[in-house]
């Protein structure tokens, strides 16, 4: 017995130490806390996104096209800002950059706008409404972009179009029932094209908007209508503040989005959109591989990054007076 417990004692004291080892490890503490836990997403976005982007600021400053990449590449060369000279004093560019603001803008305060009217909608009508209504914006936004731009186009058709057709019903005007949508570049883009658009792009906002709207506490809409708020001071001093940050981020995804708009229009238009369809994104593609002009729609693409960038650095801001603010 005595030999029995005198192996036992050694045992016990050791356990402390083993149960100490087993629960060791590398300990973060502090302000490195944040950048630990981000350092393995930031690895691996550089690990996808260095090579394309460093290859395509280096092709900016070349003068790469089809011939010279394939029949004669001894002769492709750095020609500096060359490039960025050729694109920035061409009209094609400036207008196609003017024509995607234009658009993005109209789309953009289009879908934020009806996006929160719907997400307040929602917050009106019963579960199970609410359940179908989610379940087909969910449908929606799994349709593909060429999908959908083939839907609106023969909706929008000028032969057997339901639009046409619904139209010439309404009003009882012969000529709606042959009416060309896309004869008319700005009709065409400003109205079809951003309908097909706004099509795939409220599903994601309502859904958003409407989570966002359970989160405002219902005891302060509640105070404010005792204080005899009206429903748009309530609105604007209650719910909108709330809201805000997930309004700002949308607003944000939003222009990304619709500023780089492509499939919508190549589909609307089959695969030959014309010069009044042509945006940033449609520009670039027929420079690129169209044109074979590879350095140019590398000069394209940067102008267009910058162009983002500078509408994350606001979006940026306005998060962190938000977080300051809080």
């Amino acid at each position: 017995m005595s030999v029995m417990e005198s192996d036992r004692v050694p045992a016990a004291a050791d356990e402390p130490k083993a149960s100490k080892s087993a629960r060791g490890g590398v300990r973060i503490r502090g302000n490195y806390v944040p950048y630990v836990l981000i350092a393995p997403a930031v690895v691996v976005l550089v690990g996808v996104l260095a090579y394309p982007l460093v290859d395509l600021f280096v092709l900016a400053f070349q003068n790469v096209n089809d011939y010279l990449h394939l029949s004669a590449p001894s002769l492709v060369k750095f020609i500096g800002f060359d490039g960025f000279t050729k694109v920035l004093s061409s009209a094609e560019f400036w207008q196609a950059t003017e024509r995607t603001v234009l658009f993005t803008l109209e789309v953009v305060t289009a879908s934020i706008v009806l996006a929160l009217l719907f997400g307040l909608l929602l917050q009106r009508v019963s579960n199970w409404a609410k359940v179908t209504v989610v379940t087909s914006l969910m449908f929606v936004w799994a349709i593909p972009q060429i999908v959908t731009g083939t839907v609106f186009r023969w909706l929008f058709a000028n032969t057997g179009g339901v639009v046409d057709y619904l139209l010439y019903r309404i009003t009882g005007n012969t000529g709606w029932r042959t009416h060309d949508w896309f004869a008319d570049s700005n009709q065409g883009l400003y109205v079809v094209v951003a309908l097909a658009v706004l099509w795939g792009a409220l599903p994601f906002l309502v859904i958003g908007l409407n989570a966002a709207l359970t989160q405002v506490p219902k005891e302060l809409v509640e105070a404010s209508k005792l204080d005899g708020a009206n429903g748009w001071q309530t609105f604007r001093h209650v719910v909108l503040p709330v809201i805000k940050p997930f309004l700002v981020l949308c607003t944000a995804l939003s222009f990304i989005w619709d500023f780089q708009v492509f499939g919508q229009i190549w589909a609307l238009r089959q695969n030959s959109p014309e010069e009044g369809y042509r945006v940033l994104g449609i520009y670039l593609y027929q420079q690129g591989l169209g044109s074979s002009h590879y350095s140019t729609s590398a000069v394209i693409s940067i102008l267009m990054i910058l162009l983002m960038l500078a509408v994350l650095i606001f979006y940026i801001r306005q998060v962190i007076k938000i977080g300051e603010q809080d």
